[in-house]
């Protein structure tokens, strides 16, 4: 009798726990044991979010703010922590991104359901982001952020050289924090040659060009963060994709 009262109290401390848990800062703090490869404490957290209540986190994925903060989190965690366990998984990208291999609140999903339903608004894979799914499910019609941000794919990385840095994105910073990894990568990655009008951007803005805004909305971006001029009007080109496995691309700051 004390045996089952005892494993009834420890279910019922555990639903308690798991309610209170805040699990946007919970993908933070997985990044952050990511980054110092704290094993165990990996695998807990990523326990946690693939046993989540998913009323519990429906309810605290409610806005596009906190969807990418935890989304972004999740998807560069699960790219390093996967790639750190079995780097031969990168020898078949397509399978390894598109196969239900990770758990979500009880949902078996897969890095292409974080990135292109869920962080770009059910976005067909190779639809330049023009073309969306016409029956995604309740589940990721809930999930889903309501508008598509550009920024996404400044802060994903997907274990390729050519990928942006691992970041810990936090609530409290999301906004401030995606814009520095879009100027510190587009600085990295652009090139501009005035006398020539020639520039030259990364192929994500070829890959996903409509959510950029196709290239006026490109040229628009280099200006915001001060590429080009306000008047310049240069032809676009995009540089080339470095593929070669590298899970330890991390920003410091």
């Amino acid at each position: 009798m004390k045996k089952a009262f005892f494993i009834l109290f420890l279910f019922l401390f555990q639903l308690a726990k798991a309610q209170h848990e805040n699990y946007i800062t919970l993908s933070t703090k997985l990044v952050e044991a990511i980054q110092l490869q704290h094993t165990s404490e990996v695998e807990a957290y990523i326990n946690q979010i693939a046993t989540v209540d998913e009323a519990v986190l429906l309810k605290q994925l409610n806005s596009d703010a906190t969807k990418k903060t935890f989304f972004i989190n999740l998807y560069n965690s699960l790219v390093i922590y996967a790639l750190r366990k079995d780097p031969s998984l990168y020898q078949d990208r397509g399978s390894f991104f598109s196969t239900k291999r990770f758990k979500l609140a009880g949902n078996s999903i897969s890095l292409d359901n974080i990135e292109h339903d869920y962080l770009r608004h059910s976005s067909v894979k190779w639809g330049l982001g023009i073309f969306h799914k016409i029956f995604p499910s309740c589940l990721e019609k809930k999930l889903r952020v309501d508008k598509v941000d550009w920024r996404i794919h400044f802060s994903l990385n997907c274990g390729a050289k050519s990928c942006p840095p691992v970041f810990a994105y936090s609530l409290e910073n999301i906004e401030t924090e995606m814009k520095e990894s879009s100027k510190k990568y587009l600085e990295k990655n652009t090139t501009y040659n005035k006398e020539k009008k020639e520039l030259f951007v990364p192929v994500l803005m070829s890959w996903f060009r409509n959510d950029f805004g196709n290239k006026r909305g490109v040229k628009r971006i280099c200006k915001e963060f001060n590429i080009i001029a306000e008047n310049d009007n240069p032809s676009i080109s995009y540089n080339s994709y470095d593929w070669t496995l590298d899970i330890n691309n991390f920003r410091k700051n």
